[in-house]
């Protein structure tokens, strides 16, 4: 079942600009509308919808929420080999390949441009090394992420824990 938009819509196009699979429809200060065919029920739509108009297939209301509580997905530096499948899964290009920190096994590992990501999930989905998960920023899961990532390059001997936790501060 897919999402779907209200009469409370006013037609800002937030949700427009947001869905990764171009599912909505509707022109400036006109109701908008969901293709249940294209929708993927991400809830991408829904977080930015300052009207309140987007609900869920079990007709839950989409809560709008703030920039640095929204959705994002977080790569396991330990998990990721490298296989690109989540770069070429992303509508956004929010995803790119960077050098393996340390030289580890894999030349390439997928880094996430927080500035793009709209948490949609397609990414964590395609993943077939469980190496990408979307999380709200507010999720005490996004914390141990980080941590994880920072002992993995503590141990390869990349960047102390400090160093790497306050450039993932800065660039959230």
């Amino acid at each position: 079942m897919a999402f779907y938009i209200t009469e409370n819509c006013t037609g800002c196009t937030a949700c427009i600009r947001r869905c990764p699979t171009e599912a909505i429809s509707g022109d400036r200060k006109v109701l908008h509308v969901i293709d249940p065919e294209l929708c993927i029920d991400c809830g991408a739509c829904g977080v930015v919808c300052p009207d309140e108009a987007i609900y869920d297939a079990e007709g839950n209301l989409c809560e709008m929420l703030k920039a640095q509580s929204r959705p994002k997905a977080y790569v396991d530096l330990q998990s990721c080999v490298g296989c690109e499948w989540c770069v070429w899964a992303c509508p956004f290009d929010a995803l790119e390949m960077k050098k393996s920190p340390g030289g580890g096994a894999f030349a390439e590992v997928a880094s996430v441009i927080d500035k793009k990501c709209v948490g949609c999930t397609l990414c964590e989905l395609d993943c077939p090394y469980d190496a990408i998960h979307v999380f709200r920023g507010d999720d005490p899961k996004v914390a141990e992420r980080r941590e994880r990532n920072a002992r993995f390059l503590e141990e390869i001997g990349t960047a102390p824990p400090a160093a790497v936790a306050s450039e993932e501060d800065a660039a959230a």
